[in-house]
């Protein structure tokens, strides 16, 4: 009986630190790969830090070493920078589910990049660590330096791109001033020429008063247009082929100057406001309309050019117009970040940028 005793006490040690091996062999994914060890070249917030939505689409081709296995965890390291970030803690509620469509077929609106089964992986405090300041590009994944979420239980991947939708809120007392997590960059940006036709009653602007990001403008990506004009006055983007300048005077209008129109015919119309800033030191300028437009992810749209031009109906003004062109080339980050407010339900999206992410599996 002895030897029996003693074979039993062999035979459970043993299993036990089999079973103890086996579960102590975690599995890391980075993603984008090449950012496993050295620091990319852009930076991102944490949720939480201040009320925020960030939904992150990765696309299948990154996840390919992670199907049939369990998410146990998802990192985002600081940024490298010679400087100390003190930590806090942040509250973050994380759902995962199998997105619809790919980060380059991403949209503004949150729900719509949502599979049909999200699962609650976390809800609860996170610790945002004090991670001392780093010189050089390497950037170990060590607990001072990485925001660790645990997924609780462990999400099973069965393959396609994940839809990772975090929403964070301070915790009162344990706030985070600053902390940069490491993000990616991709740039591919297309390009705007100015046509001039603007005019305004502040002659200071000279009818200079709209933009075009131009790395925005990219396959699968959102343009984004911004202008200012009168506070709280219609704003309409007008959208279509470049045209020789047409005087608003002959189109029965009576601006404040010699505004032109410079886009003919008008393909697209979009109406918005001029929303002043809350703060009165910011709002000086007047109101600000910003849109997104959508550029379909198909091949046509590469290197495809058309001219955005505003009108401000209170000074029956015309903007400067922009001639605008895509880039050539599709972004091949596979990867989407969607940013906006907590209690939004549309952000903005970029196709371009994302955080570094690890996922610990197994």
């Amino acid at each position: 009986m002895p030897s029996i005793r003693a074979s039993l006490l062999v035979v459970t040690i043993a299993s036990l630190t089999l079973a103890t091996g086996l579960r102590a062999q975690a599995n890391f994914t980075v993603v984008p790969p090449q950012h496993a060890a050295v620091d990319a070249n852009h930076q991102t917030g944490v949720p939480g830090v201040v009320d925020q939505r960030t939904q992150i689409l990765i696309g299948a081709t990154q996840l390919t070493t992670m199907v049939g296995q369990s998410i146990e965890a998802i990192e985002l390291r600081r940024s490298a920078a010679d400087e100390t970030f003190a930590g806090g803690a942040v509250n973050l509620t994380v759902n995962i589910s199998v997105a619809p469509h790919t980060p380059l077929d991403c949209s503004t609106t949150f729900s719509q990049n949502i599979g049909a089964n999200p699962t609650t992986v976390f809800s609860g405090l996170v610790n945002v660590p004090t991670s001392p300041a780093i010189t050089g590009s390497a950037v170990a994944w060590t607990p001072n330096n990485v925001v660790r979420i645990p997924i609780v239980p462990p999400y099973p991947y069965t393959g396609g791109p994940l839809c990772i939708d975090i929403v964070g809120h301070p915790v009162v007392g344990q706030e985070v001033q600053w902390w940069a997590a490491d993000a990616t960059f991709e740039q591919l940006p297309g390009t705007t020429t100015n046509l001039g036709g603007g005019c305004s009653t502040k002659p200071a602007s000279l009818g200079n008063w709209s933009s075009i990001e131009t790395h925005s403008l990219v396959t699968g990506g959102h343009a984004r247009m911004i202008a200012f004009g009168s506070p709280y006055g219609l704003a309409i983007a007008a959208i279509g082929p470049q045209s020789a300048p047409i005087p608003l005077t002959t189109l029965g209008f009576n601006p404040p100057g010699a505004c032109a129109l410079r886009v003919f015919p008008l393909v697209i119309l979009i109406p918005t406001l001029f929303i002043p800033d809350p703060d009165p030191a910011f709002a000086v300028g007047g109101g600000q309309a910003d849109i997104l437009v959508k550029i379909p992810n198909i091949a046509a749209a590469q290197g495809f050019t058309l001219t955005t031009q505003w009108f401000d109906w209170t000074q029956q003004a015309t903007s400067n117009a922009i001639e605008w062109t895509i880039a050539a080339s599709v972004p091949t980050l596979d990867m989407a970040s969607i940013e906006g407010h907590a209690l939004d339900t549309e952000g903005h999206a970029s196709v371009h940028i994302a955080p570094v992410i690890r996922f610990e599996h197994q």
